[in-house]
Parts: C-alpha cells; structure tokens; sequence
C-alpha cells in the first residue's frame, strides 16, 4: 500500500559510524554498510534505531544497504545482532536487506540472511531485496502516512552514499 503524501519529508543530518550510516526519513531507517558488521557498528546502528523506536508510538520499517567491502558478522557478533533485533523486531511493520554488488556477493548476502531468518522465524517480516528498487517497493507494501516516498528514499539513500564518500548506485532494477 502506498500513500499519497501532501507534505516534504525534510531529511536529517546522516549519522556516521566508522563505516556505517544511517539516517531516519518518516517512521524509516535506512542504513548503508562500507565496513564490516562489526560490534561497535552493530551498536551504533542499534542506537540509531533505538531512537527511532522510542520517538514514535507506531511501528517502524527499515533497509539496510551492503557494499561488497561490508562483510557479514562474525560469529562473535551473535549477541550485537540480537540485541539489536531485541530493540527492533517488536515494532518493526518490515526489515530489508539490500546487497550491493555482484551475483556472488549477493548470494553470500541471501545465504547469511537464510540462516538468520531460519534462526528468528521472521520470513514474512524480513526480506532480501535485489536491489535498492525492489527495496523500496517492498517498503512501500507495508508504508503507513507518515512513511517516506520512493522520492524521499531514493533522497535518503543518496545522501548515505555522500555521507560514506561512496560512488552511488542507480536505483534501477539492473542494479
């Protein structure tokens, strides 16, 4: 479901983490990883959306975007994610994992997020988006009135990739 949105999402400051950004448009968290998921990053993130959580009453979504540089947690991450996902999951409407990179790196991404999908029974919740595109639209299925458009999205995604000095992806689907 989509809404028709009469008023300017006006996007705030990125907030930058060592290799991670992250910024807040509406009742969505997009996230861009360069570096690894490593435990300070997955604290950080989990601030960020902490904070998200407790300024709003509703539920929220969020889309976390993987450069091929951001290898997946390591096994010692195991209680970061969790914590992280404890913060989360409770008001989450949709979580979307994006891959950025090649069809092998994508294939890691989607085996690694199977695994954790296997391990938290969240199927319907948690998606695997092919590109930031498809990302979007699977936002868009579970948007409310006070969640951003594909335009703001696209705004916010942009301003993450100028915030981590990386050259942006096209949001296309051939992405």
């Amino acid at each position: 479901m989509t809404h028709d949105r009469n008023r300017a999402f006006i996007l705030p400051a990125v907030q930058v983490f060592d290799g991670v950004a992250s910024v807040t448009v509406g009742d969505t968290l997009l996230t861009l990883w360069k570096a690894p998921a490593r435990a300070a990053r997955i604290r950080h993130v989990t601030e960020v959306a902490s904070a998200l959580v407790r300024g709003r009453e509703g539920s929220i979504a969020a889309c976390q975007f993987l450069l091929p540089s951001a290898s997946p947690p390591r096994l010692q991450e195991r209680s970061e994610i969790i914590a992280g996902l404890d913060v989360v999951m409770p008001r989450a409407r949709r979580l979307v994992t994006t891959p950025l990179g090649d069809a092998a790196w994508q294939a890691v991404v989607r085996s690694v997020m199977r695994a954790g999908l296997f391990l938290i029974g969240q199927s319907t919740l948690v998606k695997v988006a092919a590109n930031p595109a498809e990302a979007f639209e699977l936002l868009g299925q579970v948007s409310t009135e006070e969640s951003p458009g594909q335009h703001e999205l696209e705004g916010a995604l942009h301003a993450l990739y100028d915030a981590l000095k990386v050259t942006s992806f096209k949001v296309s689907r051939d992405t």
